[in-house]
């Protein structure tokens, strides 16, 4: 067992270089088209928290960036063979995109462009860009031009993450992120963390995950902070909180987190209407003759497929 966990190790260190070498490269392109990314979640944690960083393994590197560098990024990173793989697209059903490229090693690099935070309308607006560029800190360990979320910043995300995004699982790689992190803020970084949190009304998803951490790692919080957090209850974040979620909760809390009914018309758009080039992509249809011919019948397809997974609760 001791040999194959030293092989694991090895392998894993060999990969994270590699990635390493590949963030290096990629922030050092960007800074040359003046675009600066800020480094969300596990990457950034993995070289400032942690005693190794492949000690914290995470799949792809989530970039924070203004919603006018998309196209600019994408460019930028074509010519070492960057890829976006086939979305829907949407500026309400993905606040977000994705570039991929396999290097000679045959290791994926993969980074996630967020313009807004989440995909979830009622986490969208928690942190902005410009919040998150004012408070940004370095990230020595990858290349000067390597920013990462402040430490406060950092936290919010890290404790809304499971929530927003994975349907409350717990996972025990990101309570320790939270562990590490809550356990690095200073008492008066602890009271402006518990306000942003109230303001931005992430308050008891903030305290859930924080009493995870200190029920599983012994998290020493500060009394009256965390006393603050746990007043907070009627927010619209909590239902986030229920066990059991599936697709038409995440559908129907997005729906009541847009602030008229001209964006929840555009969001249903978006998911059950997707544009035509995404059709012919998906279904590998050339836009000839034949195939717009064929796309009504594409779109009755796609949504009784859907509503079938729906029914085996696969969705």
């Amino acid at each position: 067992m001791s040999r194959s966990l030293a092989r694991t190790s090895r392998a894993e260190t060999a990969v994270e270089l590699l990635r390493r070498r590949e963030l290096v490269t990629v922030l050092d392109v960007l800074a040359g088209h003046e675009i600066r990314p800020v480094l969300l979640k596990g990457a950034p944690l993995a070289y400032t928290l942690y005693p190794t960083p492949s000690s914290r393994p995470h799949d792809d590197v989530d970039l924070m960036i203004r919603r006018s560098d998309v196209e600019r990024v994408a460019n930028a990173l074509s010519a070492r063979g960057y890829i976006a793989p086939t979305y829907c697209g949407g500026e309400l059903l993905f606040c977000q995109t994705q570039l991929s490229r396999r290097d000679e090693f045959g290791v994926s690099h993969d980074l996630d462009l967020h313009w807004k935070v989440s995909t979830q309308s009622v986490f969208a607006d928690l942190l902005t860009y410009d919040e998150l560029d004012q408070d940004s800190e370095p990230v020595p360990a990858l290349g000067p031009h390597a920013r990462a979320a402040g430490r406060i910043h950092a936290l919010i995300v890290a404790c809304a993450h499971p929530v927003m995004h994975h349907r409350n699982v717990e996972r025990l790689i990101w309570t320790h992120d939270v562990h590490l992190l809550a356990s690095r803020l200073t008492a008066d970084e602890f009271r402006q963390f518990a306000l942003l949190a109230q303001a931005r009304r992430v308050g008891a998803i903030c305290a859930r995950q924080l009493a995870l951490a200190r029920a599983r790692f012994g998290t020493q919080l500060p009394i009256e902070a965390t006393a603050q957090l746990a007043t907070f209850g009627l927010e619209p974040s909590t239902a986030y909180l229920s066990t059991g979620r599936r697709w038409h909760n995440e559908l129907v809390s997005s729906l009541r987190g847009l602030p008229d009914w001209g964006s929840r018309m555009r969001l249903l758009r978006e998911i059950f209407l997707p544009s035509s080039r995404y059709m012919y992509a998906a279904y590998g249809i050339e836009p000839d003759d034949w195939g717009r011919a064929s796309l009504p019948g594409l779109y009755v397809h796609r949504t009784v497929r859907g509503a079938w997974r729906l029914v085996l609760a696969k969705k």
